[in-house]
């Protein structure tokens, strides 16, 4: 008789039903590069922040037979419950402690410093684009209210965790030294794969935590169309990211378009 975790349906609420493409949001594409390399069963769905149980997106369900359907907020939270449920691999559990800082340290940098940074690029610099796409399914004109209530409220935030600080010279000199970093780090690991393989951000022969939000921050910066300068970067000085994804994209993702 099959285990009930095995019988497990999970529905992943990514903010969009776009079919056949990847979501503007690095951390929704982290969640499906796990559930994908972990070869975990997922139906997609919309939703919206307003209805996740944190206000974001992405939000998981796992409706489990005889149990109460759980609900999961924030990427890594999700991640982390649906290991302890053994529903995806736990990637994490053969690193050394050295290996684990390491992935935990690539993980920070990206998701709490290259995210804010490249959120003034997308929300106040490229602000309409960015606008008419998260807020498109509000008609017009009240699209233009809650597009400037929500620039002003991130705006805000930026101005407080620091970002908003900064000259816009220094954001991009900030945003070419991550993406500079990183792909230090993935030629390194590129050399010791084979010749079309995979690779991956720690030159494991297996995935990390941390491919999970490399792979989600490289999809977002060439999928994202209110990020231009951003994309640019990485195609033109730093392709190793995009050679990275794509390789990802071609065994795991083909069902996608991919974003160049």
């Amino acid at each position: 008789m099959a285990n009930s975790i095995d019988q497990s349906k999970i529905t992943l609420y990514r903010g969009s039903d776009e079919a056949g493409r990847f979501v503007w949001s690095p951390f929704v594409s982290k969640v499906e590069f796990r559930l994908r390399t972990s070869n975990t069963t997922y139906a997609r769905a919309t939703g919206s922040a307003a209805t996740g149980p944190k206000g974001k997106i992405p939000y998981v369900d796992v409706d489990t037979p005889g149990q109460v359907t759980t609900h999961l907020a924030d990427s890594t939270l999700i991640l982390k419950s649906l290991v302890k449920s053994e529903l995806i691999k736990d990637v994490n559990a053969a690193l050394s402690p050295a290996q684990r800082g390491i992935d935990l340290a690539i993980r920070g940098l990206l998701e709490e410093k290259l995210y804010f940074l490249q959120a003034h690029e997308r929300w106040i610099v490229n602000y309409e684009s960015m606008r008419d796409h998260i807020l498109a399914a509000v008609p017009l004109p009240q699209r233009l209210t809650v597009g400037e209530h929500v620039k002003a409220n991130i705006a805000n935030k930026l101005d407080l965790q620091g970002t908003g600080r900064f000259t816009y010279p220094e954001i991009r000199e900030a945003i070419r030294d991550i993406w500079d970093g990183l792909s230090g780090l993935l030629e390194a690991a590129k050399a010791n794969a084979g010749e079309g393989e995979v690779f991956w951000v720690l030159g494991g022969l297996e995935p990390s935590e941390a491919d999970a939000t490399v792979f989600g921050f490289a999809v977002s910066v060439l999928v994202v169309e209110a990020g231009p300068e951003s994309k640019e970067l990485v195609r033109h000085e730093f392709p190793v990211v995009v050679e990275y994804a794509k390789r990802i994209w071609e065994k795991w993702f083909e069902d996608y378009a991919f974003p160049v």
